[in-house]
């Protein structure tokens, strides 16, 4: 997915919405994938479309929703960080998270979230690729994000301390 956000933003600093298309995602990816609005003025962040593995762990459709009505505690403060991040910085971000859900379920969250503008100026949509997994004992957020352009390993900058303070162990 990176490669492909780097491939479809060109000459810009970050993709046009426009030219993210489905169809090159693919069936495969589109499932665990989550297009989201993003205001950092207000730091709200409202769910556009969303892929079916996100319903699935979720137990309903939050297309629509704000994400302060699917999240709640320092999980959505994590989260809303993650995506203001991408957005402030224009940069792609790609965390690694477990947290305590529902009933006591421990469950490890991946993703990879990368800012969109839908008018060349303002980052202010994210496309997000997350899968969930279930894990074992509490870890601290790792954040990385990209810093320069590069799909390389090395051009990953770890950010974790910057969200050191929330924790792990949190629904």
């Amino acid at each position: 997915m990176y490669a492909y956000w780097i491939g479809i933003k060109g000459g810009n600093e970050i993709p046009l919405r426009r030219d993210l298309d489905p169809t090159e995602i693919g069936p495969v990816l589109l499932p665990y994938s989550l297009l989201a609005d993003v205001d950092t003025r207000t730091q709200s962040v409202r769910h556009r479309v969303v892929g079916t593995n996100f319903t699935d762990f979720f137990g309903r459709d939050i297309t629509g929703m704000e994400l302060s009505t699917v999240l709640e505690g320092n999980y959505l403060e994590f989260i809303r960080g993650l995506y203001m991040l991408a957005c402030e910085q224009r940069v792609a971000v790609v965390s690694h998270s477990r947290f305590r859900w529902d009933q006591g379920r421990l469950v490890k969250a991946s993703r990879l979230m990368m800012p969109l503008s839908k008018d060349g100026s303002r980052s202010d949509m994210c496309y997000t690729c997350q899968v969930f997994e279930t894990g074992e004992g509490p870890m601290p957020p790792q954040v990385f994000i990209a810093s320069d352009g590069s799909p390389s390993q090395s051009a990953w900058e770890d950010v974790s301390q910057k969200f050191s303070h929330l924790s792990a162990d949190v629904i």
